[in-house]
């Protein structure tokens, strides 16, 4: 019984190792991007799970479709270097390899994972899920007492980071909520945060939730919208609305961030013939854009967000061109099965629930705020794509 409890800790240690602390980790560590935290999390993980052991599942399935994707990324790289001059070979090996480890190491992830039981994994969240909701107001209220400007939020350097690795939690606390009013506080406080911080990361994922969740509860879907249309008259909105102003005068740093990563997406796609400028070169080789020598201007020289792109989609789309369109459409694809399922409620089992969490929400990175392929949810997203195979929720 005590070796079964350790266990327990150990992998719940390990679970907020991944699923939490990756981004002070590589603060810690003095990384300038998120990768190197990351990394340690995992590795965190592994050890701690090590001494109890490491369950793991693999078919010919699975090792043909790494091998068949990785194939086409080396194919299409090479492509790329034809067409594209000064690729950084070594920033291709190496991410291929890390994101080749990654893979494997999610499925021992997922099926480790499998050794704890449902009712223990849902207080894991939620304890996660009041934790990070601690924290937020938290660094609200030093914000108000000490009059503090610095947004950052101590596990956390921005509050999209924040919001990126909290929709998940908030996610599964309101969908697992027996009472649907504690289900709607939650969500609230969550907006609210959001709001107050102009966190539209964390915003957008709020709002995205709410549609999951009440979309087809028409009386409780109006009931959110129209919070949120008396909050834009109470409260200064003015940024948010400058973020997503894509028409006209656009003079928003983050949404010409945005814009610019879509614009290099179309620009590679055409220039490289559907091939792309090669996988981890956005930034390296390609074309600059229009919007990318605007934002010098206004930033006296300097480029953001050369290599992320400013969402992982574009950046997906602008290195491997048809590849990374035809795996954005799949994954939009099972996305849209997720969610009627969600919708209707037929998901059940903790594990089932926050990894179609993880998955769905996902699409925040691809398409809103993305930080590249080794982000703080990435490995919790190649774990979503593995539980949801080895579980075949799908086909339920």
């Amino acid at each position: 019984m005590m070796k079964y409890s350790m266990r327990n800790i150990a992998l719940a240690l390990g679970f907020f190792a991944v699923s939490i602390f990756s981004a002070a980790f590589s603060t810690l560590l003095g990384g300038s991007s998120i990768r190197a935290g990351l990394i340690l999390s995992i590795v965190i993980f592994f050890l701690l799970a090590i001494p109890f052991g490491i369950r793991y599942f693999i078919t010919p399935k699975i090792i043909f479709i790494n091998f068949f994707i990785f194939f086409l990324v080396i194919i299409f790289y090479l492509f790329a270097t034809i067409t594209f001059p000064g690729v950084d070979n070594i920033r291709f090996a190496l991410s291929l390899a890390l994101i080749f480890v990654m893979s494997f190491a999610a499925l021992a992830f997922v099926t480790t994972l499998n050794f704890l039981e449902d009712e223990f994994f849902h207080k894991l969240v939620i304890f996660g899920f009041y934790l990070l909701m601690c924290l937020a107001y938290i660094v609200l209220l030093l914000m108000f007492f000490q009059e503090r400007t610095v947004k950052h939020m101590f596990l956390f350097n921005e509050p999209s980071h924040f919001g990126i690795v909290f929709t998940p939690y908030i996610f599964y606390a309101a969908y697992t909520c027996n009472k649907n009013l504690y289900a709607v506080l939650y969500i609230i406080a969550a907006i609210a945060f959001a709001l107050i911080m102009k966190n539209l990361t964390l915003l957008v994922g709020c709002l995205m939730i709410v549609f999951l969740l009440y979309g087809r509860r028409f009386w409780l879907f109006g009931f959110f919208i129209s919070m949120f249309v008396v909050a834009i008259y109470l409260l200064d909105l003015e940024y948010f609305l400058e973020r997503i102003n894509i028409l006209g005068d656009i003079k928003n740093i983050s949404t010409l961030v945005f814009l610019s990563g879509w614009e290099r997406a179309y620009l590679s796609f055409i220039a490289s013939y559907g091939f792309g400028v090669g996988f981890q070169q956005l930034g390296i080789t390609g074309p600059e854009g229009e919007l990318q020598i605007i934002l010098k201007g206004l930033l006296g020289g300097v480029g953001l967000n050369i290599k992320d792109g400013g969402s992982l989609g574009s950046k997906l789309i602008a290195e491997t061109g048809l590849l990374g369109l035809i795996l954005l459409l799949s994954y939009l694809f099972f996305a849209i099965k997720l969610a009627g399922k969600t919708m209707l409620r037929q998901i059940s089992g903790s594990k089932d629930i926050f990894f179609i969490g993880v998955y769905l929400l996902f699409s925040i990175e691809l398409f809103v705020r993305g930080m590249g392929y080794f982000s703080l949810t990435s490995f919790l997203f190649i774990s979503s794509f593995y539980w949801i195979y080895r579980s075949r929720i799908l086909a339920h």
